[in-house]
């Protein structure tokens, strides 16, 4: 499919079913009654306790549904999957692992150039010497960093500029890793499918890397409008928020995980 589909696609998916849609928004209104409820006013530290709770175990069962909504345009069905409470919630536990994995190794390799290059150690030290400038009156910024050494000014620019370099680099590369994992996971329902990170080289190398690139950023974009708009009917005094979450938010899910999953349909 191309991008112009796989977006006219997924604006339709989320009321191809109306009723499963209808479904699908009333768990996000469950998931989000934890942070909206306070904002009118209802305080009660057993009531925040067990809705924190809810939003926990409901929050996972809408990632897993979203597994499946990834796998539905991955497979080209055209409505929205059925429910299936249990499956969704460990579905969605699998996935939140592969999502904590796929961040962990890009931050594991970030702290080890970090410290290779000096970065703790010249940050350590510019904190000590402002400390100690600050201890004999230095009162201004401009003071207090001219008590900094140039040598350890320069060591601390330097490994900051690789340290985020090498960071972001990492996270696209990662993230782009994690669609297809994710993709993966969904298609076949196994945890180790997200991670054979061989076969996920090989299916981002027959969609195109740089239609992935492309599709993601647009799909993002859409989004992000999604957000704007749902943060402006949010605006409207008493019922904007449960009108914006209920109908928005639901909406942009669905139509973010579906143009994903029809993103590696070709995988």
């Amino acid at each position: 499919m191309n991008l112009r589909e796989i977006i006219m696609d997924a604006i339709k998916f989320p009321i191809s079913d109306t009723r499963k849609f209808l479904i699908f928004c009333a768990l996000i209104i469950i998931m989000s009654l934890s942070t909206v409820l306070p904002s009118y006013g209802v305080k009660d530290n057993t009531l925040s306790l067990i809705l924190t709770l809810v939003t926990l175990i409901v929050a996972i069962i809408v990632l897993g549904y979203c597994v499946e909504v990834i796998k539905s345009g991955a497979d080209g069905d055209d409505t929205l999957p059925d429910f299936d409470y249990v499956k969704h919630f460990v579905n969605g536990i699998k996935a939140l692992i592969l999502d904590i994995i796929y961040f962990i190794i890009p931050a594991i390799i970030t702290i080890i150039v970090a410290s290779a290059t000096g970065l703790f150690t010249s940050f350590t030290k510019i904190v000590y010497i402002s400390i100690d400038a600050m201890s004999k009156n230095a009162n201004n910024l401009t003071t207090i960093m001219a008590a900094v050494p140039k040598t350890t000014m320069n060591t601390f620019t330097n490994a900051l500029t690789i340290t985020l370099i090498v960071a972001i680099i990492l996270f696209i590369i990662f993230s782009l890793m994690s669609f297809t994992g994710l993709v993966r996971f969904a298609k076949t329902g196994s945890g180790t499918e997200g991670l054979r990170f061989r076969q996920i080289l090989r299916d981002m190398s027959k969609v195109g890397l740089i239609k992935i690139i492309v599709t993601l950023i647009v799909i993002y974009i859409i989004a992000f409008v999604l957000l704007l708009i749902i943060g402006l009917i949010g605006l409207i005094p008493y019922i904007g928020v449960f009108i914006g979450i209920f109908v928005g938010v639901p909406f942009m899910l669905l139509f973010l995980y579906r143009a994903i999953g029809l993103l590696y349909a070709d995988a």
